[in-house]
Parts: structure tokens; sequence; C-alpha cells
């Protein structure tokens, strides 16, 4: 048995070329003698103990589930099988009855089973795979039993459905992320595959997985004899159509595109180490050795000039391929739309009908505006109406002056005017006309002032 060292970690490796589960995929109990003698002896009779038995059955299922995932496969045998799980020298002895429960519930077939040509439907292959197969291998098996014959080949292929299902799920998803492409060849899938899952896989599980879409009518695939037999995958996620011959083109031609981008990149990069060295020969002083180099970048520099005119033109030319594909696709949509368009006026849609329809709809319009007009008008009060609002106006004004009287005359009181009559008879006693001889006199408190003192 061969090591090898994956990410610094020392992983067993079988003959086979299939990794072993590393320590940490394993179960918990691998390294129980006496739980894995158990599980790895023969199956005993299921109604003898009914969960001893699932539960067995159920560590196998699991187990050669993850050990398919992690060697990202679909395919396997029982010769596979034991030589994954041998264990100190030991092999399992009971992956015939896990091969036989998992053939029973339509989890692996037989790939003779599996590479047979597809039906015309996807249901008519469900049905020949999981219901007519299984009838006729249970007959085969009741009849070696009868007669007494029990051949195992442990050397039959199977396919692990699930496995499939899931890589199939990933290819798909290609058409999501790639939308630009229409084409891909099986190297560019397997790419794809490994750089989605980290994980190494090989061209004839991808391959595997292929013919299953294939059957489930989500690939097309066809040969492209210009380049050895190489095989043209188109995906789609919904129904897919047979391969055209202008997407054929345009796949040849984009391939074509990104060539000649490589091309050009690495002359751009051979320019740069050119320029480079004639550095280094002019720092050395071998100037003829320098121009030499020159010449060879004035060369290459027209050669990248004559690839980038020719990139440009094909870039043009996959344009105008586009365009008029898709103007095709407008035309029939057009002519879509020009058929229904013909089924309306078959429905006795004529022009005077129509004519008709419009122009109620126009005096309906009108007649909304006039009565939206006369709504919006502002009121004008009649003669009558002037003549009450001017007599109210007298009124109003007639009131206010009687409160002002009132107020007048509430005002007045005879004591105050009594009063101030008095103090306007009051005179300054003493006191001579203003000038230099003045005579002041001390102030006395005039009888004015007592009378405000009085009030």
């Amino acid at each position: 048995m061969n090591e090898i060292s994956i990410n610094n970690k020392m992983i067993d490796k079988n003959t086979s070329g299939n990794i072993l589960l590393p320590s940490e995929k394993l179960p918990e109990c691998w390294n129980q003698e006496e739980r894995m003698s158990a599980l790895f002896s023969p199956f005993r009779s299921k109604s003898a103990n009914p969960q001893d038995w699932i539960s067995k059955y159920k560590f196998w299922h699991d187990l050669i589930y993850e050990w398919l995932k992690y060697n990202m496969q679909c395919s396997f045998s029982i010769i596979d099988l034991n030589e994954a799980f041998k264990r100190r020298g030991c092999t399992p002895l009971c992956l015939i009855t896990v091969i036989e429960e998992l053939l029973r519930n339509n989890e692996i077939i037989q790939e003779t089973d599996f590479f047979q040509e597809p039906c015309e439907t996807w249901a008519a292959w469900s049905i020949d795979i999981f219901i007519k197969k299984p009838i006729s291998w249970s007959f085969s098996k009741v009849k070696n039993y009868i007669v007494g014959q029990n051949v195992n080949n442990t050397e039959v292929r199977y396919i692990h459905l699930r496995i499939v299902q899931e890589l199939g799920d990933i290819i798909l998803s290609i058409a999501d992320i790639k939308k630009d492409n229409i084409l891909f060849s099986i190297s560019e899938i397997v790419e794809y595959c490994e750089n989605k899952t980290k994980k190494h896989i090989s061209e004839n599980t991808v391959r595997l997985v292929l013919e299953w879409l294939r059957h489930r009518k989500k690939i097309s695939v066809k040969k492209n004899f210009d380049s050895h037999n190489e095989l043209l995958i188109k995906i789609c996620t919904q129904t897919v159509n047979e391969i055209t011959e202008v997407e054929e083109g345009i796949y040849k031609l984009i391939k074509q595109e990104n060539e000649l981008i490589k091309e050009i990149e690495l002359m751009e990069q051979e320019k740069l180490n050119i320029i480079n060295e004639t550095k280094s020969y002019l720092a050395k002083g071998l100037r003829q050795m320098a121009k030499t180099r020159l010449r060879r970048k004035m060369e290459l520099e027209k050669t990248i000039e004559k690839r980038a005119q020719t990139l440009t033109n094909l870039r043009t030319l996959i344009t105008n391929i586009e365009d008029a594909h898709s103007n095709v696709t407008v035309l029939s949509a057009y002519k879509t739309g020009s058929d229904i368009l013909k089924k309306i006026q078959q429905d006795d849609l004529t022009e005077h009908d129509v004519r008709d329809i419009m122009d109620d709809i126009n005096e309906l319009l009108e007649e909304k505006q006039e009565i939206d007009s006369v709504l919006s008008e502002s009121l004008h009060l009649t003669d009558s109406d002037a003549e009450l609002e001017k007599e109210l106006a007298e009124l109003l004004n007639k009131d206010n002056d009687d409160i002002d009287d009132s107020n007048i005359v509430s005002e007045s009181n005879p004591e105050i005017e009594k009063i101030e009559q008095r103090l306007k008879d009051l005179c300054m006693e003493g006191i001579e006309s203003p000038g230099k001889n003045r005579l002041v006199l001390p102030t006395v408190p005039s009888r004015k002032d007592k009378a405000l003192k009085e009030l």
C-alpha cells in the first residue's frame, strides 16, 4: 500500500488509485475492535434482530457514500470497496448484501444499464431502470436461490445515482456562470468542476455524469471532427435542443479568438524580455548584440500588430454573427405578433367599429370636461342679495355708532365735571409777571392740589 501527501496530511492510497478516507472522515467506532468485528462480519437474518441489521446497513450505506464523495467518483465495484475499507489486513464480508440492498432501493444501478441508449423521455427511462430492472433482478435472484446457484461477481461496476446527481448539478451551474459560451469541451468541463470543488475529478467521472444528463435531456453532444473527434457539449438547465451548425461555428470562432489572445500575450511577454536583454547588453557595452535584439523587437511588434488586427476582425465577425442571430429571433417574434394580429382581425374587429368606439369615448370626455368647467366657475350674487348685504352693513355701522355713544355717556360724570370747573376758576396769588424783580414766594398748596388730593 502506497502513501502520498496531500495538504500536508498523510493519506492512504489503494492500488486502484482511489484515495482512502482520512482519519477525520472515518466513523468514531473505526478503532473499536469489537464493534468493527461485528460490522465486518456477514449479515445475519433480518428477522432475528431487525434493529441491528438496519444499524449495520446504515453504517456501510453512509460510509460508501462518503468515500465516493471524497474521491469525486460515482463508479465503483465490490473489489474497490474491499480495497478501500481494508482494515488490518481484513476486508468486509458483508458488502454483497449492502450492494443488493442498494440495488433494491434504486440508489445504484449497474454500468451496463446506465449506458443503454436513453428512451424518448426521462420518465420512460426511469420506469425501465427503476421498475423493470428490479423486477427482472428479483426474479433472477429467486431463480438462483431455488436452483442453488449464487454467483457473486465482484468485478461488476455500479453507478451511485446520488453522487451522479450532485456532480450533475455542478456541471449544470456552468451554464449560469459562463453565459457567453454556448458549447463546451469535456476538458473545459473537467477544469470547471475541479475549480468548483477544489478536488481532482477524472475525465471518466465527468463522462458518466454527462451521460446521465443526456438521459435527462439537459445536454446535447456532438463530435467535432476538426479537432481529433473532440466532443462538444451543449448545456441547458431547461430542455436542450440539438447543436446547430451556427452554434458550432461560433464555438470555433471563440476558440480561435482565445488562442489569438494567448498568442499575443506571449509575444508581449517576449517583447518585454527582449527590452530587458537589450538594456543588459548596453550596460555591458555590447552594442551590436543590443542592436540585434532591437531588430527582433521591431519584427515582434509588427507581428503583434498583425495579430491584433486579426483579433479585431475576428471579434467583429463574431459580433455580426451574434447580431444576425438576434435579428432572426426578433424577426420570429415579429412573425408571431403578426399572426396574433391576424387572429384578432378575424374576430369581427373592423375599422368602422373602432371609429364608433373612439367617437363615443371622445364625446364622453368632452361632456365630462364641460361638467368640470361649470363646477369650477365662481359664484355671483343676485341684486336682491346685494341689497341685503348693503342693509346688513348699514345695520352693523349703526350698531357700532351706538356703542361708541354709550361709551361716551358712560364715561361722563357730573361730579368730575364740577371739580374740573372749580379747578379752572382757581388762580395763583402772589405771583408777578415774569421779570428780573420777580418775587418768589414759598410754595403753598393750591386749592386745585387740595381738590385733587381729596379725590
